[in-house]
């Protein structure tokens, strides 16, 4: 009985270390999950590897080739900036230039074409163009047709910009424009201009001649006077005035000549057209009485510039890229990100434009910390001291690709060229590997607790079959096999040998030992009782 207990002692202890193993070993094959809070937990023991400030973009210092590694985009007027590179730099330039436009015409010469002025169609008598400028005679008697007291020329001339104004504005204009005027003063025969004061009756307007500067797109769409001057005092009798000599036409002011001039470049973006004109009133007076004599008229000069820069529309970015690896897979946590690069520009940025600035962006999402371009100087800084940290826009599954771009936020006009550099562009990314991963089907986990179970199993009937059989030697193991099979029925099926049988069998082989001494031919018939025991005899005397 104290054996028997023994022996179901060891074998319970064999069964409680088996379930133990198998119990510990199932979360490492089978994945346990707990939903809380619409999150899942999976409880499984494994491996971590830690990658700390790893390098995620190639060529950080601007090596030749940077292409294709770094690649520009622009995106709005592509005219308004450019990209370039230099030693150990990438440039993001903004395209400013500042042009000037003049026509000088002193005096206007041949290329002006005179044409009838549509709102006093009627010529003067005489006009002409010399070496002096553009020229008016006119001769007006109280007598004659009526449509002849208002007359009117135009001398035009077309221009055409270099540029398409559209992409330009006009930062400044001016223009200056001379003329000469003789009339013969009255009363006296063949009469006089009259003028306020003099003897004469007249009307409201009395006589003046007009001089003046137009400004207009090819079609006359827009049209506006830039220049003039209208006589007042030409022709009085006392004290007399008989002439102006290189006298100034009246400019309006330049904001509204600047205004002018940009509302035309709308209308057409190239062409417009510069008109120097000259207007003749004759005041009614009494018939066969008044007679007026415009001797000469002239337009001597004519100075018109403009200034023009280039527009840099609102929104237009320009920016250098990088595309690297993403980071894939369930097991892998992100767990920092920093970028660092220097930045510089060339010269001071314009106040024109405030609100312009250097932007990160990484994965097309933008980094909330930019850099104001009027805070940048001419010499490389670090954009950030630390660095940027950018974890937060770090995704994973999909390429991690940066931007650095330089942001226009207004619409200005630039007069030079502005380019802002960048380099020492570093990206450091810092993230865990979680090991195993590989057990992610659920085939795989039953495959390999069907094989643990298996194996466990195979184990537990070994260990069991040792403790109760086969730690025995073979008779020990018949007679126990034997003394189970005492209450049985059944014969056990081993033959158990009688003791006088065996007796026997063992005294008969050796009767077969001995046997052999007795075989041969016999003498004289006679047995030799020598034969038979000279043996024993002489072991007899021997010992006498």
């Amino acid at each position: 009985m104290l054996l028997r207990f023994k022996i179901k002692k060891r074998f319970g202890v064999i069964l409680l270390i088996i379930t133990i193993i198998i119990f510990n070993a199932l979360p490492l094959l089978l994945p346990i999950n707990f939903t809380s809070n619409n999150e899942q937990l999976i409880i499984k023991p494994s491996g971590e590897t830690y990658y700390t400030d790893v390098l995620w973009l190639d060529n950080p210092t601007f090596e030749d080739p940077i292409e294709p590694i770094w690649f520009p985009d622009i995106e709005g007027d592509e005219s308004d900036v450019d990209t370039s590179t230099s030693l150990n730099q990438a440039n993001l330039q903004i395209l400013g230039e500042e042009y000037t436009f003049e026509v000088i015409a002193d005096p206007p010469d041949g290329n002006w074409t005179a044409v009838n002025n549509p709102s006093f169609p009627r010529f003067p008598d005489n006009h002409f163009t010399d070496s002096v400028g553009l020229n008016v005679y006119h001769y007006w008697d109280e007598d004659e047709d009526q449509t002849h007291n208002t007359p009117s020329v135009h001398w035009k001339r077309n221009f055409t910009m270099p540029v398409n104004m559209a992409d330009y504005i006009i930062t400044s204009a001016s223009i200056q424009s001379t003329f000469n005027a003789t009339v013969t003063v009255g009363p006296h025969s063949g009469g006089g201009i009259d003028c306020p004061g003099d003897t004469l009756p007249q009307s409201s307007t009395f006589d003046y001649a007009r001089f003046y500067v137009l400004v207009s797109d090819p079609n006359n769409t827009y049209e506006y006077e830039i220049a003039y001057n209208q006589t007042v005092d030409l022709g009085q009798d006392s004290p007399e005035i008989s002439n102006y000599s290189d006298t100034r036409m009246v400019n309006i002011p330049e904001d509204v000549l600047i205004a002018f001039l940009t509302s035309i470049f709308k209308e057409n973006n190239f062409n417009f057209t510069i008109t120097l004109g000259i207007d003749i009133y004759c005041e009614d007076n009494e018939p066969g009485v008044d007679e007026d004599r415009w001797d000469s008229l002239i337009i001597r000069s004519l100075d018109f510039k403009f200034t023009y820069r280039k527009k840099i529309d609102q929104f237009t970015s320009v920016s250098w890229n990088q595309e690297g690896a993403a980071i894939s897979g369930s097991n892998k946590l992100i767990t920092g990100a920093t970028l660092l690069f220097k930045y510089k520009i060339d010269q001071d940025w314009t106040s024109s434009s405030p609100n312009s600035e250097i932007r990160v962006l990484i994965n097309n999402n933008l980094h909330s910390e930019t850099i104001k371009l009027s805070k940048v100087t001419n010499t490389f800084q670090e954009a950030k001291t630390g660095g940027y940290d950018v974890t937060f826009l770090i995704l994973k599954d999909v390429n991690i690709s940066l931007s650095i771009q330089i942001y226009l936020a207004d619409e200005f006009g630039l007069e030079k060229v502005i380019t802002v550099s960048i380099t020492d562009v570093y990206l450091y990314i810092s993230y865990i590997v979680t090991f195993p991963d590989i057990f992610s089907e659920p085939w795989i986990f039953a495959g390999l607790f069907i094989i643990a179970i298996i194996g466990a199993s195979l184990l537990a009937a070994y260990l069991i079959a040792y403790q109760t059989y086969l730690k025995y030697p073979v008779p020990v193991r018949k007679v126990r096999k034997y003394r189970k099979t005492l209450t049985k029925e059944k014969d056990p099926g081993v033959h158990i040998i009688k003791r006088k049988s065996s007796f026997k069998k063992i005294f008969r082989n050796e009767l077969d030992k001995t046997s052999k001494f007795l075989k041969g031919a016999p003498l004289d018939g006679k047995i030799i009782r020598e034969k038979l025991i000279g043996n024993q005899q002489t072991g007899s005397n021997s010992e006498k």
